[in-house]
């Protein structure tokens, strides 16, 4: 049970009736103390008073009590507005929720403590927002970087299983590929605790056979698109070295690599080339899926957009993410369709070493 006396208002409301009404008390205590009758004796012995009597039981006891409430009144009214900005702080504090931070107390009038107060604590809400923001955006790209792995390790045990005739060469080759989708499921798990901690992302370039990469992506987009008859072939210089983040050009390659495998129809084929300049290296991935409106072709790289209806395959997330992999490198993304064939789409992601 919450004490009275607790409370901020009921200890500002006594100080200020004290404040108020004290000193009439005290005006009322100087009179009564000094109430005093002067009597001498006339020439005619007869007693004569002389100085002056105030009646206490009249009119300024009267007075001094009807004051009592309105002293109360008064402070009690005086201590509500003291405190209300404080309401308005605790009001905001309970409205708020964990996915909703975006109130704001503002606080713009009031004691100066209080609205330092007010503004203090939006600031802190700003800051949980930003942290809120960032975690949220690390949760979602994380969850759709494990999809991919998780579906190749999944995929790769169906085909093994489901195999008529297994030999000790087509388990190994099933256990290598397992083996690269798990390396990848470690990778992703090992950033997402380094960005957990608060470490900035960072660019660390180093030489890199792009090539080889690309070979590995294509062999478990392979495993993906095997059920349903799609063909991904890769095409390029034997090897291709240059200075780059392998991990998050892995990623990116791979975004692409699934976006053409998932919309590319059953029985066609996807294509994959990389071309090497003095100062650039560039992926291009071509697929014979339905292609992208014109109209839609300036969203396909916003977050979550997954096309005019929004129910397209896909979380929305593997175009944006390669974006902003190959805009670190100082390259881009860009889209064509229909493609060189008349359909489908081609991606061509540019990268400067």
């Amino acid at each position: 049970m919450t004490r009275p006396w607790r409370s901020l208002r009921v200890r500002l409301a006594t100080l200020g009736f004290l404040a108020s009404y004290l000193p009439a008390l005290l005006l009322f205590g100087v009179i009564s103390a000094t109430d005093t009758e002067v009597t001498s004796t006339a020439q005619d012995g007869r007693p004569v008073v002389t100085g002056s009597t105030v009646d206490l039981a009249g009119w300024p006891l009267g007075t001094l009590l009807a004051l009592a409430p309105v002293a109360a009144a008064l402070a009690w009214w005086w201590a509500g507005r003291a405190v209300r900005p404080l309401h308005r702080v605790r009001a905001v504090a309970e409205e708020i929720e964990a996915t909703d931070l975006s109130r704001r107390i503002a606080l713009d009038k009031g004691p100066t403590e209080v609205t330092a107060l007010a503004a203090g604590f939006d600031g802190m809400l700003d800051r949980l927002e930003a942290a809120a923001a960032t975690q949220r955006r690390l949760i979602e790209e994380t969850s759709h970087e494990l999809r991919l792995p998780l579906a190749v390790l999944m995929t790769n045990a169906e085909v093994l299983l489901a195999h008529p005739a297994p030999t000790l060469e087509t388990y190994r080759q099933g256990l290598e590929r397992s083996r690269a989708a798990a390396g990848r499921l470690q990778r992703t798990i090992e950033e997402l605790l380094v960005d957990a901690r608060g470490r900035a992302r960072t660019i660390d370039r180093r030489p890199t056979d792009l090539m080889a990469v690309v070979r590995e992506l294509v062999a478990d987009a392979g495993v993906l698109a095997a059920p349903r008859r799609v063909t991904v072939t890769v095409s390029g210089p034997p090897a291709v070295v240059c200075r780059v983040d392998e991990p998050t050009v892995r990623r990116a390659v791979s975004n692409l690599l699934d976006n053409a495998v998932r919309h590319a129809p059953d029985g066609t084929a996807v294509g994959v080339r990389l071309d090497q300049s003095p100062s650039t290296v560039a992926v291009t991935v071509t697929d014979h899926g339905p292609g992208i409106p014109p109209d839609q072709q300036d969203r396909i790289f916003e977050r979550f957009w997954r096309g005019g209806t929004g129910s397209g395959p896909g979380s929305g997330l593997g175009l944006p993410i390669a974006g902003q992999i190959a805009q670190a490198h100082g390259g881009g993304v860009t889209v064509t369709s229909p493609g060189p064939d008349g359909d489908g789409a081609v991606f061509r992601l540019t990268l400067r070493p």
